[in-house]
């Protein structure tokens, strides 16, 4: 027998052995999950079951969840800053377009404009363009003052308050318009979990990526989550092991969260930080002759009872990571506290806006992140909060 001849069947047997090996990790982690049924290990795969959330939604399709998984084209940050942009996409259902998420039903000549800032929920990946906090206040104050007001979404990703007030200060905002904060998770997650008030999310994102090494910057390079994800639509085996990589940390606990004296002095400098933001957003929004309205927005863990759905939620540490409900239970009773006593300052607790519900009705997708349905209400409660602040602006 020839050397190359020798060398093919080796090279053959090699193969076809790696090959029935595979075969029988993936036949066994299917007949596993099978009798053994895993929570989702990431977003995606969650969000694609269909959720309570989802159920009747008009616009829930695995179309739609891929694009939301998809969207933007990149993160990027201005340079010298702390600022997130989401790059410009088109899709069916998600638009960015010059930086921003698209507001729908906009009049073409609106007199005055209303700056909505916060976090990913005001951005609303997890809904359409029409569905966001920002389309649906549109539509009201539509109906309330036809074609004077642009409602325009700086919603990005992971911002505290001190980012939002770090945008603030370069929006062209003019005399007779409005700004609006819609925050405090953020600031939460900074502050307590990740146990830095001063930072930012991205921020200590990049630290800890840093310290996971090489192979970790690969798997985010590649977007490994959406791999992932989508893995285990053929997969049980390679999409459970290529989730539990990217999403395995979430299971653990960082350490400062069992030292109750360490996560209350956290509590009350992010508290301190967070009253300081406010005061300072409304003072800049005065001087440029704007309103000025601040909202402190809901989140699973404040809700007044938890449904047999949410319970489930946030115990699936993939989707809410463990510890959060530490930080939140620690930090938010002094958010609310710091944003009623701003003095002079509009401030609005909304962290009881969807306690009030019907049977089988469910609004989290995750800790904070909801469906249209919550949007909707989160934006009509914004209206009833500051009805006469926009009213008085009417030419």
């Amino acid at each position: 027998m020839s050397r190359s001849r020798e060398w093919l069947i080796n090279a053959g047997l090699v193969a076809a052995s790696i090959f029935l090996c595979a075969l029988l990790l993936e036949a066994g982690a299917r007949i596993y999950q099978r009798l053994y049924p895993q929570a989702p290990n990431n977003r995606y795969a969650f969000r694609l079951r269909q959720p309570p959330p989802y159920r009747g939604a008009w616009y829930f399709s695995s179309r739609f969840i891929d694009e939301m998984f998809k969207q933007p084209n990149g993160w990027h940050i201005r340079p010298n800053t702390r600022l997130l942009v989401p790059g410009d996409f088109q899709g069916q259902y998600i638009n960015i377009e010059h930086g921003l998420r698209r507001t729908t039903d906009s009049p073409p000549h609106a007199q005055q404009r209303v700056f909505v800032l916060g976090g990913s929920a005001v951005y609303g990946a997890e809904v359409p363009d029409s569905e966001t906090i920002p389309s649906h206040l549109q539509r009201l104050l539509n109906a309330r003052q036809p074609g004077y007001w642009r409602v325009e979404n700086y919603g990005t990703i992971s911002v505290t308050t001190g980012q939002q007030l770090e945008l603030l200060k370069i929006l062209p905002v003019q005399p007779g318009d409005f700004v609006i904060f819609y925050d405090g998770v953020n600031d939460i997650v900074q502050g307590i979990f990740n146990g830095d008030p001063r930072g930012w999310i991205v921020g200590e994102n990049r630290k800890e990526l840093g310290a996971a090494g090489p192979w970790k910057t690969l798997l985010v390079k590649i977007n490994a989550k959406y791999a992932a994800s989508k893995l285990q639509d053929y997969s049980a085996f390679a999409g459970t092991v290529l989730g539990n990589l990217v999403n395995g940390a979430n299971l653990r606990r960082k350490p400062h969260l069992d030292n109750a004296a360490k996560v209350a002095a956290l509590a009350r400098e992010t508290a301190s930080l967070f009253r300081a933001n406010i005061e300072e957003a409304k003072r800049i929004a005065a001087a440029r002759g704007a309103g000025f309205a601040h909202f402190l927005q809901p989140q699973v863990f404040a809700g007044a009872r938890r449904t047999p759905y949410e319970e489930t939620l946030v115990r699936n540490y993939y989707i809410n990571p463990n510890g959060l409900e530490t930080a939140f239970n620690a930090g938010y009773p002094l958010l609310r506290e710091a944003a009623m006593h701003a003095p002079g300052t509009a401030s609005f607790d909304l962290t009881g806006v969807l306690d009030d519900r019907q049977p089988e009705e469910e609004f989290y997708l995750d800790f904070c992140h909801v469906n249209h349905s919550a949007n909707a209400r989160i934006a009509a409660a914004m209206m009833q909060c500051m009805p006469m602040q926009v009213a008085k602006r009417r030419p």
